[in-house]
Protein backbone atom coordinates (compact mmCIF):
# COMPACT_ATOMS: atom_id res chain seq x y z
CA UNK A 1 0.00 0.00 0.00
CA UNK A 2 1.41 3.37 -1.01
CA UNK A 3 1.08 6.68 0.78
CA UNK A 4 -1.12 7.84 -2.09
CA UNK A 5 -3.52 4.96 -1.46
CA UNK A 6 -3.69 5.61 2.28
CA UNK A 7 -4.88 9.06 3.42
CA UNK A 8 -3.74 8.30 6.98
CA UNK A 9 -0.22 7.11 6.17
CA UNK A 10 1.48 10.39 7.13
CA UNK A 11 -0.84 11.32 10.02
CA UNK A 12 1.87 10.73 12.64
CA UNK A 13 4.81 12.12 10.68
CA UNK A 14 6.86 14.44 12.89
CA UNK A 15 5.23 13.24 16.12
CA UNK A 16 7.71 12.39 18.90
CA UNK A 17 6.47 9.31 20.73
CA UNK A 18 9.21 7.79 22.84
CA UNK A 19 7.31 4.68 23.93
CA UNK A 20 4.36 3.80 21.64
CA UNK A 21 3.71 0.61 23.64
CA UNK A 22 3.18 2.52 26.88
CA UNK A 23 1.09 5.09 24.97
CA UNK A 24 -1.06 2.31 23.51
CA UNK A 25 -1.96 0.85 26.89
CA UNK A 26 -2.39 4.29 28.47
CA UNK A 27 -4.91 5.03 25.75
CA UNK A 28 -6.70 1.73 26.42
CA UNK A 29 -6.99 2.28 30.15
CA UNK A 30 -8.28 5.85 29.81
CA UNK A 31 -10.80 5.00 27.09
CA UNK A 32 -12.10 2.01 29.06
CA UNK A 33 -12.46 4.18 32.15
CA UNK A 34 -14.52 6.64 30.10
CA UNK A 35 -16.87 3.83 29.08
CA UNK A 36 -17.34 2.72 32.66
CA UNK A 37 -18.07 6.24 33.85
CA UNK A 38 -20.60 6.85 31.07
CA UNK A 39 -22.39 3.58 31.72
CA UNK A 40 -22.52 4.32 35.44
CA UNK A 41 -24.47 7.48 34.74
CA UNK A 42 -21.70 9.88 35.71
CA UNK A 43 -21.91 13.36 34.22
CA UNK A 44 -19.60 14.49 31.43
CA UNK A 45 -16.78 15.13 30.96
CA UNK A 46 -15.55 11.63 31.74
CA UNK A 47 -11.89 12.51 31.19
CA UNK A 48 -9.57 15.42 31.86
CA UNK A 49 -7.87 14.76 28.53
CA UNK A 50 -9.00 17.43 26.01
CA UNK A 51 -8.61 15.00 23.11
CA UNK A 52 -10.98 12.51 24.70
CA UNK A 53 -13.38 15.32 25.59
CA UNK A 54 -13.66 16.49 21.98
CA UNK A 55 -12.92 13.51 19.71
CA UNK A 56 -14.88 10.39 18.80
CA UNK A 57 -13.38 7.01 19.68
CA UNK A 58 -14.61 3.44 19.68
CA UNK A 59 -14.70 1.40 22.87
CA UNK A 60 -11.67 -0.69 23.73
CA UNK A 61 -13.54 -3.97 23.54
CA UNK A 62 -15.54 -4.41 20.34
CA UNK A 63 -18.39 -6.16 22.13
CA UNK A 64 -19.11 -2.92 24.03
CA UNK A 65 -19.80 -0.88 20.89
CA UNK A 66 -23.42 -0.17 20.01
CA UNK A 67 -22.98 -1.47 16.47
CA UNK A 68 -21.66 -4.84 17.61
CA UNK A 69 -24.38 -5.16 20.27
CA UNK A 70 -27.00 -4.45 17.61
CA UNK A 71 -25.40 -7.06 15.34
CA UNK A 72 -25.60 -9.65 18.13
CA UNK A 73 -29.32 -9.01 18.59
CA UNK A 74 -30.00 -8.97 14.85
CA UNK A 75 -28.31 -12.27 13.92
CA UNK A 76 -29.25 -14.26 17.04
CA UNK A 77 -32.26 -16.05 15.41
CA UNK A 78 -30.09 -17.51 12.61
CA UNK A 79 -26.97 -18.55 14.51
CA UNK A 80 -27.81 -22.23 14.00
CA UNK A 81 -27.73 -21.92 10.18
CA UNK A 82 -24.28 -21.01 8.87
CA UNK A 83 -25.35 -19.68 5.46
CA UNK A 84 -28.09 -17.51 6.91
CA UNK A 85 -25.69 -16.37 9.64
CA UNK A 86 -23.10 -15.32 7.04
CA UNK A 87 -25.74 -13.41 5.05
CA UNK A 88 -27.01 -11.70 8.21
CA UNK A 89 -23.52 -10.71 9.35
CA UNK A 90 -22.59 -9.27 5.96
CA UNK A 91 -25.84 -7.31 5.86
CA UNK A 92 -25.26 -6.05 9.40
CA UNK A 93 -21.72 -4.89 8.66
CA UNK A 94 -22.73 -3.25 5.37
CA UNK A 95 -25.43 -1.46 7.39
CA UNK A 96 -23.53 -0.93 10.66
CA UNK A 97 -26.25 1.32 12.04
CA UNK A 98 -27.93 0.44 15.32
CA UNK A 99 -31.23 2.18 14.60
CA UNK A 100 -31.69 0.21 11.37
CA UNK A 101 -30.76 -3.16 12.83
CA UNK A 102 -33.10 -2.54 15.75
CA UNK A 103 -35.95 -1.56 13.40
CA UNK A 104 -35.97 -4.71 11.23
CA UNK A 105 -35.83 -8.46 11.77
CA UNK A 106 -33.33 -10.85 10.25
CA UNK A 107 -36.17 -12.77 8.58
CA UNK A 108 -36.69 -9.79 6.27
CA UNK A 109 -33.42 -10.63 4.50
CA UNK A 110 -35.28 -13.43 2.72
CA UNK A 111 -37.63 -10.88 1.07
CA UNK A 112 -35.31 -8.40 -0.65
CA UNK A 113 -37.99 -6.33 -2.39
CA UNK A 114 -39.93 -5.81 0.83
CA UNK A 115 -36.67 -5.15 2.68
CA UNK A 116 -35.71 -2.41 0.23
CA UNK A 117 -39.05 -0.66 0.66
CA UNK A 118 -38.76 -0.90 4.43
CA UNK A 119 -35.24 0.53 4.49
CA UNK A 120 -36.15 3.37 2.12
CA UNK A 121 -39.10 4.33 4.34
CA UNK A 122 -37.27 4.25 7.68
CA UNK A 123 -37.85 7.47 9.61
CA UNK A 124 -34.15 7.70 10.46
CA UNK A 125 -32.08 8.03 7.30
CA UNK A 126 -29.72 7.03 5.87
CA UNK A 127 -30.24 3.31 6.44
CA UNK A 128 -26.47 2.75 6.85
CA UNK A 129 -23.62 4.37 8.76
CA UNK A 130 -22.01 6.51 6.07
CA UNK A 131 -20.11 8.95 8.29
CA UNK A 132 -17.96 6.62 10.37
CA UNK A 133 -18.20 3.49 8.23
CA UNK A 134 -18.01 4.12 4.46
CA UNK A 135 -18.48 1.10 2.17
CA UNK A 136 -17.75 1.22 -1.55
CA UNK A 137 -19.61 -0.73 -4.27
CA UNK A 138 -18.62 -4.35 -4.90
CA UNK A 139 -18.29 -6.56 -7.96
CA UNK A 140 -19.71 -10.02 -8.48
CA UNK A 141 -19.59 -11.95 -11.77
CA UNK A 142 -18.90 -8.79 -13.73
CA UNK A 143 -21.74 -6.75 -12.23
CA UNK A 144 -21.35 -3.76 -9.92
CA UNK A 145 -23.51 -3.51 -6.80
CA UNK A 146 -24.05 -0.44 -4.64
CA UNK A 147 -23.81 -0.73 -0.87
CA UNK A 148 -27.61 -0.86 -0.71
CA UNK A 149 -28.05 -3.49 -3.44
CA UNK A 150 -25.21 -5.63 -2.12
CA UNK A 151 -26.74 -5.71 1.36
CA UNK A 152 -30.35 -6.23 0.32
CA UNK A 153 -30.03 -8.44 -2.75
CA UNK A 154 -26.55 -9.74 -3.56
CA UNK A 155 -25.66 -11.29 -0.21
CA UNK A 156 -28.84 -13.37 -0.25
CA UNK A 157 -28.01 -14.63 -3.73
CA UNK A 158 -24.40 -15.54 -2.92
CA UNK A 159 -24.61 -16.61 0.72
CA UNK A 160 -23.64 -20.17 -0.25
CA UNK A 161 -20.57 -18.91 -2.15
CA UNK A 162 -19.57 -16.58 0.69
CA UNK A 163 -19.90 -19.40 3.20
CA UNK A 164 -17.78 -21.74 1.10
CA UNK A 165 -15.07 -19.10 0.71
CA UNK A 166 -15.01 -18.55 4.48
CA UNK A 167 -14.99 -22.27 5.34
CA UNK A 168 -12.22 -22.93 2.81
CA UNK A 169 -9.96 -20.46 4.61
CA UNK A 170 -9.75 -22.93 7.54
CA UNK A 171 -10.15 -20.34 10.24
CA UNK A 172 -7.79 -17.73 8.73
CA UNK A 173 -9.36 -14.27 8.50
CA UNK A 174 -6.75 -12.94 6.08
CA UNK A 175 -7.25 -15.85 3.67
CA UNK A 176 -11.03 -15.56 3.86
CA UNK A 177 -10.93 -11.80 3.32
CA UNK A 178 -8.59 -12.12 0.33
CA UNK A 179 -10.71 -14.89 -1.19
CA UNK A 180 -13.90 -12.83 -0.96
CA UNK A 181 -12.22 -9.66 -2.20
CA UNK A 182 -10.99 -11.51 -5.26
CA UNK A 183 -14.63 -11.25 -6.29
CA UNK A 184 -15.65 -7.98 -4.59
CA UNK A 185 -12.59 -6.01 -5.78
CA UNK A 186 -12.86 -3.42 -3.00
CA UNK A 187 -10.01 -0.95 -2.59
CA UNK A 188 -10.66 -0.95 1.14
CA UNK A 189 -11.47 -4.49 2.31
CA UNK A 190 -12.18 -3.42 5.90
CA UNK A 191 -15.91 -4.27 5.79
CA UNK A 192 -15.11 -7.77 4.52
CA UNK A 193 -12.64 -8.58 7.25
CA UNK A 194 -14.96 -7.19 9.91
CA UNK A 195 -17.77 -9.42 8.67
CA UNK A 196 -15.49 -12.46 8.49
CA UNK A 197 -14.15 -11.71 11.97
CA UNK A 198 -17.71 -11.48 13.31
CA UNK A 199 -18.28 -15.09 12.31
CA UNK A 200 -15.84 -16.02 15.08
CA UNK A 201 -18.24 -14.72 17.75
CA UNK A 202 -20.70 -17.47 16.84
CA UNK A 203 -18.68 -20.15 15.02
CA UNK A 204 -15.11 -20.28 16.34
CA UNK A 205 -14.86 -23.66 14.61
CA UNK A 206 -15.17 -21.82 11.27
CA UNK A 207 -13.17 -18.65 12.00
CA UNK A 208 -10.51 -18.68 14.72
CA UNK A 209 -10.96 -15.73 17.14
CA UNK A 210 -7.16 -15.66 17.49
CA UNK A 211 -6.59 -15.41 13.75
CA UNK A 212 -4.41 -12.64 12.41
CA UNK A 213 -6.27 -10.00 10.42
CA UNK A 214 -5.42 -7.64 7.56
CA UNK A 215 -4.07 -4.25 8.56
CA UNK A 216 -6.65 -1.60 7.77
CA UNK A 217 -5.48 1.70 6.29
CA UNK A 218 -6.24 3.53 9.53
CA UNK A 219 -4.04 1.26 11.63
CA UNK A 220 -0.90 1.26 9.47
CA UNK A 221 0.77 4.37 10.87
CA UNK A 222 0.58 3.30 14.52
CA UNK A 223 1.33 -0.36 13.90
CA UNK A 224 4.43 0.78 12.02
CA UNK A 225 5.47 2.75 15.13
CA UNK A 226 4.94 -0.28 17.35
CA UNK A 227 6.75 -2.61 14.96
CA UNK A 228 9.77 -0.30 14.74
CA UNK A 229 9.87 0.23 18.52
CA UNK A 230 9.67 -3.51 19.22
CA UNK A 231 12.18 -4.27 16.44
CA UNK A 232 9.93 -6.84 14.78
CA UNK A 233 9.52 -7.87 11.15
CA UNK A 234 5.78 -7.65 10.56
CA UNK A 235 2.48 -6.36 11.84
CA UNK A 236 1.47 -9.91 12.67
CA UNK A 237 4.49 -10.37 14.91
CA UNK A 238 3.78 -6.96 16.43
CA UNK A 239 0.21 -7.96 17.30
CA UNK A 240 1.45 -11.17 18.92
CA UNK A 241 3.98 -9.27 21.02
CA UNK A 242 1.43 -6.66 22.11
CA UNK A 243 -0.88 -9.44 23.28
CA UNK A 244 1.96 -10.78 25.43
CA UNK A 245 2.72 -7.30 26.77
CA UNK A 246 -0.87 -6.84 27.90
CA UNK A 247 -0.08 -9.03 30.91
CA UNK A 248 2.65 -6.56 31.87
CA UNK A 249 1.03 -3.22 30.98
CA UNK A 250 -2.65 -3.95 31.67
CA UNK A 251 -2.99 -7.16 33.69
CA UNK A 252 -6.41 -6.26 35.13
CA UNK A 253 -8.15 -5.75 31.75
CA UNK A 254 -11.49 -7.53 31.56
CA UNK A 255 -10.22 -9.95 28.89
CA UNK A 256 -7.15 -10.82 26.87
CA UNK A 257 -6.63 -9.15 23.53
CA UNK A 258 -6.74 -10.93 20.19
CA UNK A 259 -4.94 -9.77 17.00
CA UNK A 260 -8.13 -8.03 15.81
CA UNK A 261 -8.09 -5.93 18.99
CA UNK A 262 -4.50 -4.79 18.51
CA UNK A 263 -5.21 -3.90 14.88
CA UNK A 264 -8.31 -1.87 15.52
CA UNK A 265 -6.95 -0.20 18.66
CA UNK A 266 -3.91 0.83 16.65
CA UNK A 267 -6.34 2.64 14.39
CA UNK A 268 -7.86 4.38 17.43
CA UNK A 269 -4.38 5.33 18.67
CA UNK A 270 -3.57 6.72 15.24
CA UNK A 271 -6.72 8.88 15.51
CA UNK A 272 -5.82 10.03 19.03
CA UNK A 273 -2.26 11.00 18.19
CA UNK A 274 -3.36 12.62 14.92
CA UNK A 275 -5.21 15.15 17.09
CA UNK A 276 -2.10 15.56 19.23
CA UNK A 277 -0.02 15.97 16.07
CA UNK A 278 -2.38 18.53 14.54
CA UNK A 279 -3.07 16.43 11.43
CA UNK A 280 -6.67 15.86 12.51
CA UNK A 281 -9.06 18.53 13.74
CA UNK A 282 -12.12 18.55 15.97
CA UNK A 283 -14.73 19.45 13.40
CA UNK A 284 -17.48 17.87 11.35
CA UNK A 285 -17.92 14.16 11.98
CA UNK A 286 -14.81 14.10 14.21
CA UNK A 287 -16.28 16.24 16.98
CA UNK A 288 -17.85 14.28 19.81
CA UNK A 289 -21.31 15.37 20.93
CA UNK A 290 -22.89 13.15 23.63
CA UNK A 291 -25.97 11.41 22.26
CA UNK A 292 -25.30 12.40 18.65
CA UNK A 293 -23.99 10.24 15.83
CA UNK A 294 -21.10 11.29 13.62
CA UNK A 295 -22.15 13.56 10.75
CA UNK A 296 -20.76 14.47 7.35
CA UNK A 297 -21.04 18.13 6.35
CA UNK A 298 -21.33 20.06 3.10
CA UNK A 299 -20.35 23.70 3.06
CA UNK A 300 -18.99 26.47 0.85
CA UNK A 301 -16.87 29.53 1.38
CA UNK A 302 -18.62 32.48 3.01
CA UNK A 303 -20.96 34.01 0.41
CA UNK A 304 -21.33 37.50 1.86
CA UNK A 305 -19.93 39.93 4.38
CA UNK A 306 -21.37 39.00 7.81
CA UNK A 307 -21.81 42.73 8.49
CA UNK A 308 -24.14 43.14 5.50
CA UNK A 309 -27.74 43.31 6.68
CA UNK A 310 -30.98 42.28 5.08
CA UNK A 311 -32.03 39.47 2.77
CA UNK A 312 -31.44 39.33 -0.99
CA UNK A 313 -34.85 39.17 -2.67
CA UNK A 314 -35.02 37.38 -6.01
CA UNK A 315 -37.60 36.84 -8.74
CA UNK A 316 -37.18 33.06 -8.53
CA UNK A 317 -40.47 31.18 -8.45
CA UNK A 318 -39.95 27.65 -7.18
CA UNK A 319 -42.12 24.77 -8.36
CA UNK A 320 -41.80 22.50 -5.34
CA UNK A 321 -43.23 19.19 -4.20
CA UNK A 322 -42.42 15.54 -3.81
CA UNK A 323 -41.37 13.13 -6.60
CA UNK A 324 -45.04 12.37 -7.35
CA UNK A 325 -46.44 15.87 -7.78
CA UNK A 326 -46.22 16.59 -11.53
CA UNK A 327 -43.48 19.24 -11.41
CA UNK A 328 -41.87 18.24 -14.71
CA UNK A 329 -45.12 18.35 -16.66
CA UNK A 330 -46.04 21.76 -15.26
CA UNK A 331 -42.59 23.20 -15.90
CA UNK A 332 -42.69 21.97 -19.50
CA UNK A 333 -45.99 23.80 -19.92
CA UNK A 334 -44.46 26.97 -18.44
CA UNK A 335 -41.55 26.69 -20.87
CA UNK A 336 -43.98 26.33 -23.78
CA UNK A 337 -45.64 29.53 -22.58
CA UNK A 338 -42.29 31.27 -23.14
CA UNK A 339 -40.96 31.49 -19.60
CA UNK A 340 -37.43 30.74 -18.48
CA UNK A 341 -37.28 27.43 -16.65
CA UNK A 342 -34.33 25.90 -14.82
CA UNK A 343 -34.52 22.10 -14.63
CA UNK A 344 -33.72 20.17 -11.47
CA UNK A 345 -29.98 19.56 -11.19
CA UNK A 346 -30.33 15.93 -10.08
CA UNK A 347 -32.70 15.13 -12.93
CA UNK A 348 -30.42 16.85 -15.46
CA UNK A 349 -27.41 14.85 -14.26
CA UNK A 350 -29.39 11.61 -14.40
CA UNK A 351 -30.70 12.27 -17.90
CA UNK A 352 -27.22 13.17 -19.14
CA UNK A 353 -25.81 10.01 -17.59
CA UNK A 354 -28.54 7.80 -19.03
CA UNK A 355 -28.01 9.28 -22.50
CA UNK A 356 -24.32 8.42 -22.09
CA UNK A 357 -25.25 4.76 -21.52
CA UNK A 358 -25.34 4.56 -17.72
CA UNK A 359 -28.24 3.43 -15.56
CA UNK A 360 -29.68 5.58 -12.80
CA UNK A 361 -28.66 2.89 -10.31
CA UNK A 362 -25.04 3.00 -11.51
CA UNK A 363 -24.98 6.79 -11.42
CA UNK A 364 -26.20 6.78 -7.83
CA UNK A 365 -24.33 3.67 -6.70
CA UNK A 366 -22.23 5.83 -4.36
CA UNK A 367 -24.92 8.03 -2.77
CA UNK A 368 -22.52 10.30 -0.90
CA UNK A 369 -20.47 11.21 -3.97
CA UNK A 370 -23.63 11.62 -6.01
CA UNK A 371 -25.32 13.87 -3.47
CA UNK A 372 -22.20 15.96 -2.85
CA UNK A 373 -21.97 16.58 -6.60
CA UNK A 374 -25.64 17.58 -6.74
CA UNK A 375 -25.20 19.92 -3.78
CA UNK A 376 -22.19 21.65 -5.30
CA UNK A 377 -23.80 22.07 -8.72
CA UNK A 378 -27.12 23.21 -7.27
CA UNK A 379 -25.38 25.77 -5.08
CA UNK A 380 -23.51 27.13 -8.09
CA UNK A 381 -26.76 27.23 -10.09
CA UNK A 382 -28.80 29.17 -7.54
CA UNK A 383 -25.93 31.45 -6.58
CA UNK A 384 -25.39 32.31 -10.24
CA UNK A 385 -28.99 32.97 -11.30
CA UNK A 386 -29.91 36.66 -11.76
CA UNK A 387 -31.97 38.08 -8.93
CA UNK A 388 -34.07 40.48 -11.02
CA UNK A 389 -35.29 38.09 -13.75
CA UNK A 390 -38.49 36.05 -13.44
CA UNK A 391 -37.39 32.41 -13.50
CA UNK A 392 -39.26 29.24 -12.65
CA UNK A 393 -37.07 26.60 -11.03
CA UNK A 394 -37.68 22.88 -10.73
CA UNK A 395 -37.30 22.61 -6.93
CA UNK A 396 -34.61 24.57 -5.07
CA UNK A 397 -31.78 24.02 -2.64
CA UNK A 398 -34.38 23.39 0.09
CA UNK A 399 -35.17 19.99 -1.45
CA UNK A 400 -31.43 19.30 -1.52
CA UNK A 401 -31.42 19.52 2.26
CA UNK A 402 -33.85 16.60 2.46
CA UNK A 403 -32.05 14.33 0.00
CA UNK A 404 -28.71 15.23 1.56
CA UNK A 405 -29.96 14.22 5.00
CA UNK A 406 -31.30 10.96 3.58
CA UNK A 407 -27.78 10.34 2.24
CA UNK A 408 -26.19 11.26 5.59
CA UNK A 409 -25.02 14.84 4.90
CA UNK A 410 -25.75 17.93 7.00
CA UNK A 411 -25.25 21.55 5.99
CA UNK A 412 -22.41 23.70 7.25
CA UNK A 413 -22.84 27.22 8.67
CA UNK A 414 -22.11 29.11 5.43
CA UNK A 415 -24.79 27.22 3.50
CA UNK A 416 -27.26 27.78 6.34
CA UNK A 417 -26.47 31.51 6.26
CA UNK A 418 -26.76 31.61 2.45
CA UNK A 419 -30.21 29.99 2.51
CA UNK A 420 -31.40 32.48 5.11
CA UNK A 421 -30.14 35.46 3.10
CA UNK A 422 -31.06 34.63 -0.52
CA UNK A 423 -34.85 34.45 -0.69
CA UNK A 424 -37.08 32.98 -3.38
CA UNK A 425 -40.02 35.13 -4.56
CA UNK A 426 -42.69 32.41 -4.41
CA UNK A 427 -42.80 28.73 -3.57
CA UNK A 428 -45.60 26.97 -5.43
CA UNK A 429 -46.08 23.66 -3.67
CA UNK A 430 -47.74 21.00 -5.84
CA UNK A 431 -50.05 18.62 -4.04
CA UNK A 432 -49.25 14.94 -4.81
CA UNK A 433 -51.08 13.35 -7.73
CA UNK A 434 -52.41 9.79 -7.84
CA UNK A 435 -50.97 8.86 -11.24
CA UNK A 436 -47.39 8.16 -10.15
CA UNK A 437 -45.02 5.84 -11.96
CA UNK A 438 -41.40 4.98 -11.27
CA UNK A 439 -38.84 5.49 -14.02
CA UNK A 440 -35.10 5.47 -14.52
CA UNK A 441 -34.97 9.02 -13.20
CA UNK A 442 -37.72 8.76 -10.57
CA UNK A 443 -36.81 5.64 -8.59
CA UNK A 444 -38.54 6.32 -5.25
CA UNK A 445 -41.54 4.17 -4.35
CA UNK A 446 -44.94 5.87 -4.08
CA UNK A 447 -44.83 5.54 -0.29
CA UNK A 448 -41.40 7.19 -0.07
CA UNK A 449 -42.45 9.85 -2.59
CA UNK A 450 -45.39 10.84 -0.38
CA UNK A 451 -43.09 10.84 2.65
CA UNK A 452 -40.65 13.15 0.86
CA UNK A 453 -43.51 15.41 -0.23
CA UNK A 454 -44.50 15.95 3.38
CA UNK A 455 -40.89 16.62 4.34
CA UNK A 456 -40.53 19.18 1.53
CA UNK A 457 -43.61 21.05 2.73
CA UNK A 458 -42.33 21.20 6.30
CA UNK A 459 -38.80 22.19 5.32
CA UNK A 460 -39.92 25.23 3.31
CA UNK A 461 -42.07 26.32 6.22
CA UNK A 462 -39.13 25.91 8.59
CA UNK A 463 -37.14 28.26 6.35
CA UNK A 464 -39.80 30.95 6.60
CA UNK A 465 -41.70 30.44 3.33
CA UNK A 466 -45.47 30.74 3.13
CA UNK A 467 -46.33 28.10 0.55
CA UNK A 468 -48.78 28.64 -2.27
CA UNK A 469 -50.38 25.22 -2.53
CA UNK A 470 -51.34 24.18 -6.06
CA UNK A 471 -54.08 21.51 -6.08
CA UNK A 472 -53.79 18.20 -7.93
CA UNK A 473 -55.79 19.28 -10.98
CA UNK A 474 -55.08 19.37 -14.72
CA UNK A 475 -52.00 21.12 -16.11
CA UNK A 476 -54.17 23.86 -17.63
CA UNK A 477 -55.87 24.45 -14.31
CA UNK A 478 -52.53 24.57 -12.52
CA UNK A 479 -51.24 27.13 -15.04
CA UNK A 480 -54.34 29.24 -14.50
CA UNK A 481 -53.91 28.97 -10.73
CA UNK A 482 -50.31 30.19 -10.89
CA UNK A 483 -51.28 33.02 -13.30
CA UNK A 484 -54.06 34.16 -10.99
CA UNK A 485 -51.77 34.17 -7.96
CA UNK A 486 -48.96 36.06 -9.69
CA UNK A 487 -51.35 38.61 -11.19
CA UNK A 488 -52.87 39.22 -7.79
CA UNK A 489 -49.45 39.56 -6.19
CA UNK A 490 -48.25 41.96 -8.88
CA UNK A 491 -51.42 44.03 -8.45
CA UNK A 492 -51.00 44.17 -4.69
CA UNK A 493 -47.44 45.36 -5.13
CA UNK A 494 -48.40 47.98 -7.71
CA UNK A 495 -46.42 46.20 -10.39
CA UNK A 496 -47.29 45.43 -13.97
CA UNK A 497 -49.28 42.23 -14.44
CA UNK A 498 -47.43 39.22 -15.65
CA UNK A 499 -49.38 37.17 -18.22
CA UNK A 500 -49.02 33.44 -18.55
Amino acid sequence: MTTHDNPYATALDGLVLNDPVQAFFDFCRERENIRRLRESGAAAPWSKDPVFQQGRFLNIFREDDRGTKALFRFVEPVTDNLENLVQAIFFARWCNRQSTLDAISVSMLQQPDALKKTLEALPIQPWSNVAAYPVEPVQWDGKRYSRFDAATTLFGQIKTDLTQLIVSAQGDVIKATDAINTHFRMNNDFPIFMAVMDVAWFRPDIIDPASHVPTGIGAVAYLDRLQHHLELESHEATCDRMIELQLEYWPDAKRRFQPIDIEYLSCECRKYFSYVNGTKTFDGKNRFQPGESAQLYFDVSATHDPEESGPVHTQLHVIAGGPCSGKTTLLNALRQEGHRVEVETAERLLEEGIKAGHTSEALRSEPLKWQQNVLQQDYELFEGLPTNEVIFTDTSFIEDLIFAERAGIKMGPNIVSWLAKKRYKTVFFLDPIDAYQQSEVRIESHQVALQISDMVRKRYQEHGYQLVCVPAVSVAERLAFIKSHMDATASDNGQAHMHL
